[in-house]
């Protein structure tokens, strides 16, 4: 049984998350990140989720220090404020998911979070989707820059045909598929193997897998190459360059930073040199609209 060790100085969210998780992980609490370190001192534990400002040590220094010494320890970060903010510390921290405390709490995202984390199986559009009433709607393969803007629309067609909105999914697919086909296919020397915006035709084993579809409360699309070029530190020094400002001409950050912005959840699921998938969801409803979460995993 995978060990988890909630740090948190609100004694009702580490009960609310104990409450949840310890049916199936084994669970234990501390109330601060000095108590927390003195646990970790005594046994190992698979993943340490803290919250981010906490009297003593904060959360983002806690998870540095626990990377540190413990590197086989995944570390999630939680907070109550607006997770943009944080970004910056995660980057430096080494902290790549960040789940908001919305309100009602959302219990399915924090199971697929914690799951595919421990276990390593992140990828795949339906695990992120309630699995009593997922229904795959279409698949797609893009073999071409020609065949990305065919793929895109019929996925938006899908979209609105089978749900009746796609919301801003023409948008962020735009900028997705347009990094994957130029930024992802690449010589053994790591230069990049296309000029972008021009008519390319990719080689097999470059090709692009997109699919869509729903569940009871949101639908999704996934983007997904089978090269696995992205590293969760570059996404990480994109969005952050976006978000101050700094990042304004670059392309590929753009891309990241606008389907971030546009899509109730971006998850950025990575497997070095073998596989990199984009996953963006939205609700049907505005119970979880606002909140902004972090989520980028690397095997």
């Amino acid at each position: 049984m995978y060990s988890i060790l909630i740090v948190d100085d609100e004694v009702s969210i580490r009960t609310m998350l104990l409450d949840y998780l310890e049916g199936t992980y084994e669970v234990i609490t501390a109330e601060n990140g000095e108590a927390a370190l003195a646990l970790c001192e005594q046994r190992p534990f698979d993943m340490v989720i803290s919250d981010i400002n906490m009297p003593g040590i904060k959360g983002p220094q806690l998870l540095a220090e626990i990377r540190r010494l413990y590197p086989a320890t995944h570390t999630v970060l939680i907070t109550a404020y607006n997770v943009d903010d944080y970004v910056r510390l995660a980057r430096r921290s080494g902290v790549s998911n960040i789940i908001p405390k919305t309100s009602p709490f959302n219990f399915g995202e924090l199971d697929a979070l914690v799951s595919g984390l421990l276990s390593g199986n992140i990828f795949g559009l339906a695990r992120y989707m309630q699995p009593q009433h997922y229904t795959l709607l279409g698949t797609f393969e893009i073999r071409s820059s020609h065949d990305a803007k065919d793929v895109r629309e019929a996925a938006v067609e899908l979209l609105t045909e089978k749900l009746g909105a796609a919301g801003d999914m023409r948008l962020i697919l735009d900028e997705i598929v347009t990094n994957a086909v130029y930024h992802a296919p690449a010589f053994p020397d790591g230069t990049e193997k296309y000029e972008e915006f021009s008519d390319v035709t990719l080689a097999p084993g470059e090709y692009i897998h997109l699919e869509c579809g729903h569940d009871g409360e949101k639908y999704g699309i996934s983007i997904a190459d089978d090269m696995g070029r992205l590293t969760k530190e570059t996404v990480l020094f994109k969005i952050e360059r976006q978000m101050s400002g700094e990042g304004v001409l670059d392309d590929s950050g753009r891309g990241l930073h606008m389907s971030r912005l546009f899509s109730d959840r971006m998850i950025i699921n990575i497997a070095p040199k073998k596989r990199t998938e984009v996953i963006l969801i939205n609700y049907f409803s505005h119970k979880y609209r606002g909140y902004k979460p972090l989520y980028i995993n690397e095997l």
